[in-house]
């Protein structure tokens, strides 16, 4: 398998798209439940205008 690097650029001059609404999103709120030490920690991650999921993570403390 070959190796290919990816590169990872910081833009502060764009600003992403919500894909629903497609309004520019300047921030994205979360809501989290879980305290993150044994459970894990989950997080949704919407958009401010039409509430609609962006994506969602969870974090695990071991």
């Amino acid at each position: 398998m070959n190796k290919i690097d990816f590169k990872v650029t910081t833009k502060e001059d764009i600003a992403p798209i919500c894909p629903f609404c497609e309004k520019e999103l300047e921030e994205v709120y979360i809501k989290t439940k879980g305290l993150g030490l044994l459970t894990g920690k989950n997080v949704v991650y919407f958009c401010p205008y039409c509430s609609k999921v962006l994506g969602v993570g969870q974090s695990r403390m071991a």
